[in-house]
């Protein structure tokens, strides 16, 4: 997960989840799809957020990309793209970042609406 693929991957988990959930939809009453996109979104936002506070046990996720990235911050930040400052963040990079978590719920609901409207 890195901040430039999380947008793309919570829309598309979001379709991914209702095709499911319209699939099983003659095997439950529950809202499969809409628990399941919740559930992707719960799941990416805890990695996200444990990457980018470099938590110990999400090394597992970035170490293989160590030629690339230092940390799990970096691997947030940078991808391995780009080249900004990842060890003295305070201020506008982490500011960018908590706007950008923030954000995570409007793409799931964005996937959830695109669904939506092309299943009418």
């Amino acid at each position: 997960m890195t901040f430039l693929i999380d947008p793309v991957l919570l829309i598309l988990f979001s379709l991914v989840s209702c095709g499911i959930g319209h699939a099983v939809r003659n095997k439950t009453t529950l809202p499969a799809g809409k628990i399941l996109s919740v559930f992707s979104l719960s799941v990416i936002i805890f990695t996200s957020t444990s990457l980018y506070l470099n938590m110990w046990y999400m090394d597992w996720f970035w170490e293989p990309f160590a030629t690339l990235v230092t940390s799990g911050k970096d691997l947030m930040i940078n991808s391995g793209i780009f080249h900004f400052e990842t060890t003295n963040t305070a201020g506008l990079i982490d500011a960018l970042a908590i706007i950008q978590i923030i954000l995570y719920p409007l793409w799931t609901f964005i996937g959830l609406r695109v669904w939506s409207y092309f299943k009418k």
